[in-house]
């Protein structure tokens, strides 16, 4: 009797240890001993119906998201192992309370909302991740996003991070986040990028298939989350390594201080080309850099977003170096803002900068003054010519005999008296030889008359 009781013992301690190893080894393989269940996976499209989302130009956001979507799940269909379903694939009216419900129904092991961005002053550009803020649901859409953003990345576009935000009841912000939890469904909000901005409109505005290749994209990151495979597509992310997130005990909050410093120098600058080459060291001990800008004005107004260095999504490097083109003729007062991955700015010291003068109006003036010295050197050598000539007429006047060149008084052309008597002289002698002229010419014609007369008697 004993040795039955015994027996009895052993083989229930054997079974004690049996089942203890199976959970063992069954907790330690994790989603990977659930090879024969699939993973149930559901997409939900932003907004829709009345609820229109995002509008820029003819882009509206419910219009999008679904494209988006379908191509997702038409992607993860082609993987072994796997159930999707849209919450809607329809364009209608639903509370963001069903859209989980729906998941929770579908017993989900995952809800990705899809989304496109846009920001109040049009100025913000990149793409995120918006995961919940509690527990191993952190943990889960932190891992994800990792992988998600990187996709982005590798896409192109610039990651504006992954990020919890919190209402001031201490719950998540996002209903979808919120509502999910509650039904203790993992869940990530993505953002794709910004509808309004310049920099993100060519990963959307050139077609249906770049959204249709935002949802092959989402899919694919979800494959390698879950260590999917394809024949259909030829892959097999089975030994993919998915990223660690630790569970946090307490509610991950956002980063709600700026950055600690903003200081900028002035490292050159270029009078020729009107360029400045600014230095900018910037550190926030909470988040990283995200973006910064810069004012001539002192601060009145600033020009658009530009993105700082960052070697990984969730680093920054503390330092930054920019030239800036600034105006001629104009005197300039430099600052620089550091924004952070929340977008909380911190502005800089102000550089004053004289005016650099204008090279183009530098040339005009060079010219102008070039052709006025010119024509002044002109008008000089044509003053000197008429110099030169008066001065040659006053050194003839020295060299002619002084008889031929001086003028004769009237005193000196003033006839004496002798030559009065002699001029009289003359003329009286003129006078008797005209008057003998005068008296022979009127004797010869009257003898040439006589002879006519005597000629005619005869």
């Amino acid at each position: 009797m004993k040795y039955v009781i015994s027996l009895k013992c052993r083989i229930r301690k054997a079974v004690v240890i049996a089942f203890g190893l199976f959970s063992i080894i069954f907790f330690s393989m994790g989603i990977s001993v659930r090879a024969d269940e699939p993973f149930v996976i559901v997409i939900d499209p932003g907004h829709g119906g009345e609820n229109r989302g995002g509008e820029h130009e003819q882009y509206t956001e419910k219009d999008l998201t679904p494209i988006v979507a379908r191509a997702m799940k038409e992607e993860l269909e082609k993987y072994e192992g796997v159930e999707v379903y849209l919450t809607h694939d329809i364009d209608m009216d639903m509370s963001i309370k069903d859209r989980a419900m729906f998941a929770s129904e579908k017993n989900a092991d995952f809800l990705f909302c899809l989304h496109f961005n846009m920001s109040v002053n049009h100025n913000l550009f990149g793409a995120e991740v918006w995961v919940p803020a509690t527990g191993e649901y952190y943990s889960k859409g932190y891992s994800f996003a990792q992988i998600q953003m990187q996709e982005f990345l590798d896409l192109g576009l610039y990651s504006r991070g992954i990020k919890t935000r919190i209402n001031d009841r201490n719950e998540n912000y996002y209903g979808i986040l919120r509502y999910c939890t509650e039904e203790r469904i993992p869940s990530v909000l993505i953002e794709h990028c910004h509808l309004d901005h310049p920099k993100d409109q060519p990963y959307y505005q050139e077609g249906e298939e770049q959204l249709k290749a935002f949802g092959i994209m989402d899919a694919t990151a979800v494959a390698k989350y879950f260590h999917l495979r394809s024949e259909i597509l030829g892959v097999d992310y089975s030994d993919y390594t998915v990223p660690e997130t630790p569970i946090p005990a307490d509610i991950v909050r956002p980063d709600d201080t700026e950055p600690e410093v903003s200081f900028i120098e002035v490292m050159d600058i270029d009078e020729d080309t009107g360029e400045v080459t600014v230095s900018v060291d910037a550190e926030d001990s909470d988040s990283y850099i995200l973006y910064y800008e810069y004012s001539l004005d002192g601060g009145e107004s600033y020009s658009e977003l530009n993105e700082w260095p960052r070697p990984e999504w969730n680093t920054s490097l503390q330092s930054n170096t920019f030239t800036v083109q600034v105006p001629y003729d104009q005197p300039i007062d430099l600052r620089v803002n550091v924004f952070n991955g929340f977008d909380l700015w911190t502005e800089s010291n102000i550089i004053s900068m004289e005016a650099i003068p204008d090279p183009e109006r530098l040339k005009r003036e060079a010219e102008l003054a070039a052709a006025r010295e010119e024509e002044l050197r002109k008008e000089q050598e044509q003053l000197q010519k008429e110099q030169e000539l008066e001065s040659a007429d006053r050194d003839l006047e020295v060299v002619m005999p002084k008889e031929e060149v001086q003028e004769i008084s009237v005193e000196e052309y003033t006839a004496s008296e002798e030559d009065t008597q002699s001029l009289l002289f003359v003329v009286i002698i003129l006078g008797i030889i005209l008057l003998a002229m005068i008296f022979v010419a009127f004797f010869m014609a009257g003898k040439i008359d006589l002879l006519l007369r005597d000629k005619k008697r005869r």
